[in-house]
């Protein structure tokens, strides 16, 4: 592609800033989204063709624009959809979490094998075996994907957001008790030993597939809809920011800034094409205040103290 056509289409788009990001957040979301004719990378004309096919179906009304309702209401048909997957994806995982716990295959999960299964767990993630886990300890699960993560096949990344053990954040979340940013051996068995008494539904001290499937799924379906929700709520304020006239009504030179940011982000090398081969773009950098803003915020806060001496 010349620069001259690339330029051509980014042309009407340059001078406007926007901090929220509608399309795909992750290079394989960007690729399989948009690739049209499959081949695994990513043109700027295949991803324009893209787009303008996606807003001319979110116009339901067929009058140019699209509204705050067709907005939502086309994302919401695609979340739905995802979160079927994803849901799909992660019960049929629970047999497989269900063997590898059940160590003796007597189609049950005594206390032993779950507290068993835990600690070695806990003691992967503790990886200087202090039988502490820090929320800002090195994850050795993010590390290892990391390592040749470019190498990859193409494959979608959609998070229900549940949190997961097996990840440093993941066991911050949910067993970090007292919110002090880490958690001890001790404070986890306590939290294990209440899940194994929650899931033991029939209360016989042992765990059959059918309770931990069940117990999973309601975490689960619990998850999804806070999801949902705060997906949808993030819909609305995406169409706030790209309407940027405010009118109500977004036209296509509007639903294609935040399109253009994401394809520049993802096309490091400025070649315009997007490809699992592209390095990884740097890490977003939140903006520094300048000094006057934080000026302007410490007399703030001081203003507020004195004001209630």
């Amino acid at each position: 592609m010349t620069n001259n056509y690339r330029l051509l289409i980014l042309a009407p788009l340059l001078g406007y800033a926007l901090s929220v990001n509608a399309a795909p957040h992750n290079k394989p979301g960007v690729i399989l989204d948009y690739d049209l004719n499959a081949d695994d990378k990513l043109s700027m004309e295949e991803f324009v063709e893209a787009r303008r096919t996606r807003f001319t179906k979110t116009d339901t009304d067929g009058n140019g624009t699209v509204d705050e309702g067709e907005y939502v209401y086309e994302y919401e048909g695609r979340l739905q959809k995802q979160l079927e997957v994803a849901r799909e994806a992660q019960v049929a995982q629970t047999g497989t979490r269900f063997k590898a716990i059940n160590k003796d295959e007597d189609a049950y999960i005594s206390r032993d094998e779950f507290i068993a299964s835990g600690k070695r767990g806990f003691d992967y993630l503790d990886v200087n075996q202090d039988a502490v886990i820090l929320a800002t300890d090195a994850d050795p699960v993010r590390e290892k994907a990391n390592k040749g993560d470019e190498k990859q096949p193409l494959r979608r990344r959609f998070s229900i957001g549940m949190p997961s053990s097996h990840n440093v954040a993941g066991m911050i979340a949910l067993y970090d008790t007292d919110g002090d940013d880490h958690v001890t051996y001790d404070e986890y068995l306590a939290v294990r030993e209440a899940q194994f008494k929650r899931t033991d539904a029939d209360g016989n001290g042992l765990i059959d597939e059918k309770e931990y499937l069940f117990e999973f799924e309601d975490r689960l379906d619990a998850q999804i809809a806070d999801t949902h929700e705060s997906q949808i709520k993030q819909t609305y304020v995406r169409f706030g920011v790209l309407d940027k006239d405010e009118d109500k009504a977004m036209t296509f030179k509007e639903f294609m800034l935040s399109g253009a940011q994401s394809f520049n982000r993802w096309d490091t090398n400025g070649d315009g094409w997007v490809t699992v081969s592209d390095p990884a773009p740097a890490p977003r950098q939140k903006p520094k205040k300048d000094q006057e803003t934080a000026k302007a915020e410490t007399n703030a806060v001081a203003a507020g103290l004195a004001a209630k001496d």
